[in-house]
């Protein structure tokens, strides 16, 4: 009878480096301040300049909101790894998998819920941020600027990330936060495959299925690297933008409108009365 080759114990680090953070301010912030501080002794710009210091701060928020979620993850990913290998020192030489399932994990996830949120919310300030790129007024949305019928360079851009990994990325954030976790049992494990040990926190391959039961997995999704992914992803984007941006505006072609930037998302509901 053939014995079953014993499984080789984990070593070496299983878990994804975490890249540095961006030091100062996104590089769309920073093409605006250039270009503000160019304009701002010109009064017919008053309004740009205004606009073009506020609103690249509100995207800088939400862009850092990201960076941080993403380093707590990383951090508390980093913890649970270390704790599994050690503990996998103690496993039987035929056990191939070994996880921890408690209130840290559900740091975890809490994190990534939270590091999805605030990357929607930066690409949603970002369509903002880029109006004045535009004659007409455009729609203060990521979406809905990318379906606007506008042929424009930075909105190519912006289409490209959103064919990329921005339309995944909102099915993600749309599922969890409408719909349901993960799982009501979630675990990071440690686990032996033929091609060598991994270490995973699971995410589903269909989110738009919107039900637990109905969730798909694979080896090649995971949550940490999926996130990593998408923050260099994310800088990669910003950096596009601001390029772009600053070209139109060496040529003379940015902004195209320096006036009515500001209310474009005022809500107006009717008043109710009670009683």
């Amino acid at each position: 009878m053939t014995e079953t080759p014993a499984i080789p114990r984990p070593t070496g680090r299983l878990i994804p480096d975490m890249p540095p953070l961006l030091p100062g301010s996104p590089e769309v912030v920073k093409v605006f301040d250039r270009i503000r501080r160019a304009l701002d002794d010109r009064d017919e710009f008053a309004e740009f300049c205004w606009f073009a210091r506020e609103y690249p701060r509100c995207y800088r928020f939400h862009f850092n909101g990201a960076e941080f979620r993403l380093d707590s993850l990383h951090r508390i990913m980093s913890k649970l790894h270390d704790r599994l290998m050690k503990e996998a020192e103690t496993m039987s030489g035929g056990c191939f998998e070994h996880g921890v399932s408690d209130r840290s994990v559900e740091q975890v996830y809490w994190d990534f819920e939270s590091f999805l949120s605030e990357v929607n919310i930066a690409l949603d300030l970002l369509a903002r941020v880029v109006g004045p790129a535009f004659r007409q007024q455009t729609p203060p949305s990521f979406n809905k600027l990318c379906k606007s019928a506008i042929e424009h360079p930075v909105i190519e851009i912006l289409r490209k990330a959103q064919n990329r990994w921005v339309d995944r990325l909102k099915d993600y954030r749309d599922c969890f936060t409408h719909y349901t976790p993960v799982d009501t049992l979630l675990l990071v494990s440690l686990r032996y495959y033929p091609s060598g040990w991994q270490l995973r926190a699971r995410l589903p391959i269909n989110p738009n299925v919107r039900e637990i039961l109905g969730f798909k997995f694979s080896r090649k999704t995971e949550l940490l690297g999926y996130a990593l992914r998408t923050y260099a992803n994310l800088r990669a984007l910003d950096r596009a933008v601001a390029s772009q941006i600053w070209k139109l505006f060496r040529a003379g072609e940015f902004p195209q409108r320096h006036e009515h930037l500001f209310f474009l998302g005022t809500r107006h509901r009717k008043s109710v009365s009670v009683g």
